[in-house]
């Protein structure tokens, strides 16, 4: 065999594309060396694709977040298999066609609620979509229980000072010197 520059160049030509191809197969959906590369910039754009969960804190107490992630679900129409209590909320598994759902609620405090959902197809494929639309969901209901919340106190307060007004006690009159009252009251036939 030759030794000549020609021959080496011809090798190294040949083997470039079975390498690519190799590596490129092997970091296929590889998301820490496409972070890594594209920078710190792209890498806050990527964590919701890598893990896959839709993140959002509600200034709500759990009881009333988890009443609209009901409402949600049903409106949606998940299928809810199991809910589980965990130390600081609660958990939800769900499904949908081929996604399996999972939302979770954990109280921060008393008035502070996070939600975590997550759509999965499988173990490696995430739908962030429809785990963000979920998260949509719960806020636009928790704004229309908050809405309705408000008119209905305003509506009672407005009923409250109605029946103040209609039932509060008559101001007893007083006589007037000089003027006559009577005690029997005027009789009207009816024709």
């Amino acid at each position: 065999m030759k030794n000549s520059p020609t021959a080496l160049r011809t090798l190294i030509s040949s083997l470039k594309m079975p390498v690519c191809l190799l590596t490129l197969l092997c970091l296929n959906g590889c998301a820490a060396l496409a972070v890594s590369l594209a920078g710190a910039g792209a890498g806050a754009g990527l964590s919701h694709q890598m893990t896959g969960t839709a993140t959002r804190t509600f200034s709500e107490p759990l009881s009333k977040v988890d009443n609209a992630m009901q409402l949600a679900t049903r409106k949606m129409m998940l299928e809810v298999d199991e809910v589980n209590s965990t130390l600081n909320g609660q958990q939800t598994r769900a499904r949908v066609g081929e996604l399996k759902i999972t939302i979770g609620l954990e109280t921060l405090s008393g008035n502070l609620t996070r939600v975590d959902v997550e759509a999965r197809k499988d173990f490696f494929r995430l739908d962030y979509a429809t785990a963000q639309e979920i998260v949509v969901q719960i806020e636009r209901i928790l704004e229309n229980m908050n809405i309705a919340a408000a008119e209905a106190e305003a509506e009672a307060s407005r009923r409250g000072a109605l029946n103040e007004a209609k039932y509060k006690a008559p101001v007893p009159q007083t006589n007037t010197p000089g003027r006559k009252t009577s005690s029997t009251a005027k009789r009207r036939d009816s024709i």
